[in-house]
């Protein structure tokens, strides 16, 4: 998740889409009517994209809430929130076209120690990290259907730090150790964990549950971005190691590594896992420039050059070849590109100017972009917190406009199409 804050500018639909209202000021879900181009001037197979519907909720937090969430799935109206109340954090589930929470359960009380809350796409799932015994960590599982909460891994070194990825059916959990801090030399593990593997009884509480879990040993070999990246239901996992070669300054800091190091003192490793046969598969590189990768979908990898050109990767397990998708362009800031389960819908948040952001979306097929990314909705946050695509079926992001004192407005946003 991007901690960047975005600033928006005015409520507007763009391209496709015209918004004539937004609802009023109260917590609540926020309705937005918006008219589609006449039926005879939306041809079969246009190249735009077609929003079906925007659904809006807002409510109120006050600062310290650490508050995260993510909507259901598209027709169900329902919104997934764990926050802080009442000294706790709490699980609750808002139906918003009711405007009434219909599910309040406690998760966890150890408020100053939890790090790192999750909920997994469709609301089924939390995961966090808090201090355990002895000084150590451990990541908890909570289960809400249930209301069961499980340890899944415990760590007594609090350099090791953790980055977590949930597969977009929010089935499986894949857990790596950072290349950048702790010993980057020591080798590494990446734990992929099956949700709904687990054997739960009801009200139980600190259980460890048998969750199946597969994982692959990785060699450490010195500092490095490491990006993994699940599938769509986690049978697959994407990896790539982008290593940064290092030596000591003068000052006894860091600086880069010498000329007689290969690729300007960089270099990559990039693998497949298949946990359901615990395979590990070394894949050929494609690129000997840094690159960031967003998205592995079954119509291949999407990653993202240092100038923020969006490219395709097809064909990695044998012979990679590149395709440009999506231009840099020096007059517009580009967020990451967000991309669908299948990998045939890019969304971008832009930048229009300091006080304005939007949000563009195109089709892609057969690995060629069709058209050129559109507006699909223009709005104002204070600050963005959070953008992800749910599935293949809607777009969703949040964010706060702060308030007097120490409270502020949350806003969340689903464009279903």
């Amino acid at each position: 998740m991007s901690r960047r804050k975005l600033k928006f500018g005015v409520c507007l639909l763009g391209g496709l889409l015209s918004a004539l209202l937004l609802g009023g000021c109260g917590d609540g879900e926020q309705t937005k009517v918006i008219v589609l181009p006449p039926l005879e001037s939306q041809e079969p197979g246009s190249e735009r994209l077609q929003i079906s519907r925007i659904r809006e909720y807002a409510g109120s937090g006050r600062e310290g809430d650490r508050m995260c969430l993510t909507w259901g799935e598209p027709g169900t109206d329902l919104l997934y929130v764990v926050k802080i109340e009442d000294g706790s954090y709490r699980y609750q589930v808002v139906d918003t076209r009711k405007n009434e929470t219909v599910s309040n359960i406690w998760v966890d009380d150890r408020i100053a120690d939890m790090e790192n809350v999750s909920i997994a796409p469709g609301g089924r799932y939390v995961v966090y990290e808090v201090q355990g015994q002895q000084d150590g960590k451990e990541l908890i599982a909570f289960f809400p259907e249930k209301r069961v909460r499980s340890t899944f891994k415990s760590w007594k070194d609090p350099q090791e730090v953790y980055s977590y990825a949930w597969s977009d059916d929010g089935t499986a959990l894949v857990s790596w150790e950072s290349g950048d801090t702790g010993s980057p030399d020591a080798d590494w593990v990446i734990s992929v964990y099956y949700m709904t593997t687990a054997i739960l009884e009801e009200g139980g509480q600190d259980n460890s549950l048998p969750v199946l879990r597969a994982e692959f040993l990785m060699k450490g070999r010195g500092r490095s971005r490491r990006t993994v990246l699940p599938n769509a239901d986690g049978t697959e996992v994407y990896v790539r190691e982008q290593f940064r070669i290092l030596g000591n300054s003068d000052d006894g800091g860091m600086e880069a590594g010498t000329e007689d190091e290969a690729d300007d003192g960089r270099d990559a490793s990039n693998w497949l896992l298949l946990p359901e046969y615990a395979l590990k598969e070394e894949l050929p590189e494609y690129s000997k420039a840094p690159i960031c990768p967003v998205k592995y979908t079954s119509a291949g990898l999407f990653i993202q050059k240092e100038d923020g050109t969006l490219c395709l990767v097809e064909e990695i397990r044998s012979n990679p070849v590149i395709k440009e998708l999506i231009s840099a362009d020096p007059k517009r800031l580009t967020s990451n590109p967000y991309i669908c389960e299948n990998g045939d819908h890019v969304f971008l948040m832009e930048c229009v100017n300091n006080s304005m952001y939007q949000v563009s979306g195109v089709r892609v097929a057969d690995g060629e972009i069709e058209g050129v990314p559109m507006v699909l909705f223009k709005d104002n946050y204070e600050s963005l917190v959070q953008m992800t695509v749910l599935g293949d079926q809607a777009v969703m992001f949040w964010g706060r406009e702060y308030l007097d004192g120490a409270r502020y407005r949350y806003r969340v946003t689903a464009l279903e199409y």
